[in-house]
């Protein structure tokens, strides 16, 4: 369950005049209708997915910002991209700004991308190494790796100045299977207590991958289309034509739901035994899967917008940043095993030029849905019985931002 902010809780906001009467806030405009929520809140068979709104409003933008991404646990990426001392990721959500980095130490740390002088922005690049310190490209403040402050150039002319108070700003920083998770909330519940609800999948011993191939997208379309066409495969026929003969699209089993994630199985086609172009390749599979996984590929979104794909000889992922209530930013990693990726012939392109035609058709239909959605004509139809994670995943959004859309500010989230 999404944590409330600091001094949320029990808090009426009511006020006395000068009278001594109580005068009770005014509510905020509600941001989507009630009768658009409960229409999405109705049973499966009778409910419409949600409208315009959601997808194209700033205001609403800004508040999933402040409520969903700012407050969940939100993956950076795998372990394995941090394999050396200095080793980065730097990921932006909203105006913040995080740099994961492995320490002398090993440890994988997370700091607020500030520097503690005068705010000025350390790092730029999404991926990198610092050498052995983060140095400020302003005054040359330099930081160490576990965030401590190392040189402040003339700054012992000040009186009084400690460099001990003006470590990195730390940001809470967890791993799962191998992934990187980082929250911005100090008060959000641990990783482990918002992921127990998940199927097992420590027979995939994601931990123990490695990174083969990553490939960044910008896309003129909302985070949440991104989640939804993930979620099903009604689309696949009309626009994934190299993917129906690997994995039929009625293929699926059943969906499952948790308070932080949804997601399900989908069957391999008889003779294929990975998604690639030809169905076929020449990595063994994981060690450890039973037959059942070798048949099948689980597609799971870990909300907010970590889409995590198992297949039986590798791990996709698809991490969405949203930029813009039009615009998205999604970075896409394949993992392999450490026998595969020892190789001489390693080769991944077979996965990675079949999910980047994919994707690529993923992405131009999204962008057409974000310019229907921007219609003031437009008005949802029903879920196709294909749907149903995307149900889920819009049943969840709604839940999670009831306060903000209903313009309740004496609400909760849930």
């Amino acid at each position: 369950m999404l944590r409330k902010s600091p001094g949320e809780a029990g808090s009426s906001g009511s006020r006395a005049d000068d009278s001594g009467k109580v005068v009770l806030p005014e509510s905020k405009p509600s941001l989507l209708s009630l009768a658009d929520i409960e229409a999405t809140r109705r049973p499966f068979v009778e409910a419409r997915p949600m409208p315009g709104p959601p997808y194209r409003d700033p205001r609403i933008f800004s508040a999933e910002i402040e409520t969903l991404f700012l407050k969940m646990w939100l993956c950076v990426g795998h372990q394995s991209g941090l394999s050396s001392p200095g080793d980065y990721l730097m990921r932006e959500v909203g105006t913040e700004s995080v740099i994961v980095l492995r320490g002398d130490d090993g440890t994988i740390r997370a700091f607020h991308n500030v520097c503690r002088h005068r705010g000025t922005r350390l790092l730029d690049d999404a991926v990198g190494t610092v050498p052995a310190c983060i140095s400020c490209p302003y005054h040359s403040w330099a930081y160490g790796l576990d965030g401590k402050l190392l040189t402040a150039p003339l700054m012992d002319e000040v009186e009084g100045f400690d460099k001990t108070d003006y470590a990195l700003g730390p940001v809470r920083c967890e791993t799962w299977n191998g992934f990187i998770f980082v929250s911005f909330d100090p008060d959000a519940a641990a990783l482990t207590e918002c992921l127990a609800g998940l199927p097992d999948f420590s027979r995939f011993g994601m931990e123990r991958l490695g990174l083969g191939a990553t490939h960044e997208y910008e896309i003129a379309a909302n985070w949440k289309l991104v989640c939804e066409n993930y979620g099903e495969c009604y689309h696949c026929p009309t626009n994934h034509p190299q993917l129906n003969p690997v994995s039929h699209f009625r293929s699926g089993g059943d969906s499952f739901e948790g308070d932080y994630f949804c997601g399900g199985p989908m069957r391999l086609n008889d003779g294929c035994v990975t998604m690639t172009v030809t169905g076929q390749t020449t990595r063994d599979p994981i060690e450890g899967l039973g037959p059942d996984d070798l048949r099948l590929v689980h597609y799971f979104n870990i909300y907010p917008a970590f889409l995590l794909s198992l297949h039986p000889d590798y791990v996709l992922t698809h991490t969405i940043w949203p930029v813009a209530a039009d615009r998205s930013v999604i970075r896409c990693e394949w993992l392999f095993t450490p026998r595969a990726i020892a190789r001489s012939d390693f080769d991944p392109s077979d996965a990675v030029d079949f999910w980047h035609v994919t994707n690529e058709q993923d992405w131009a239909i999204c962008e057409r849905a974000q310019k229907g959605v921007q219609s003031r004509s437009y008005r949802p139809g029903r879920y196709q019985s294909l749907e149903k994670t995307i149900y889920f995943f819009d049943n969840w959004y709604l839940r999670s931002m009831e306060t903000a859309l209903s313009g309740n500010c004496n609400g909760n989230n849930g």
